[in-house]
């Protein structure tokens, strides 16, 4: 398995750990849970960690995704982690990565 596979396998199971971890959760009861709230948090650095990993010929290949938000956002969690706002951690779970995972799927298959 090279480089690129090893992320994007690391990039798909955080996905799939922030779906998993806010099934059958509302938005108030998210904004709520801090303990979700900090797995939440945990998945987009691994997933920013992952971006960071791809060759950059790879990341060039699939402008469609966007590598450099995701970067993006690992950076204000890691270093502005005072100024994450939960609301937005809740929009980024319910539409940004399930559009992420399909993204990523499509370039398995």
């Amino acid at each position: 398995m090279n480089r690129n596979q090893e992320a994007i396998l690391d990039l798909m199971k955080a996905c799939n750990l922030i779906i998993k971890f806010c099934t059958n959760l509302d938005q108030e009861s998210f904004l709520n849970d801090e303990k979700t709230q900090s797995s939440v948090l945990y998945q987009i650095i691994i997933i920013g960690e992952a971006v960071n990993r791809l060759t950059p010929d790879f990341i060039a290949k699939y402008p469609q995704i966007p590598f450099n938000a995701i970067r993006g956002m690992r950076n204000r969690v890691v270093h502005e982690y005072k100024e994450v706002d939960v609301q937005i951690l809740w929009e980024v779970t319910q539409s940004n990565m399930p559009e992420l995972l399909e993204s990523i799927d499509k370039l398995e298959s």
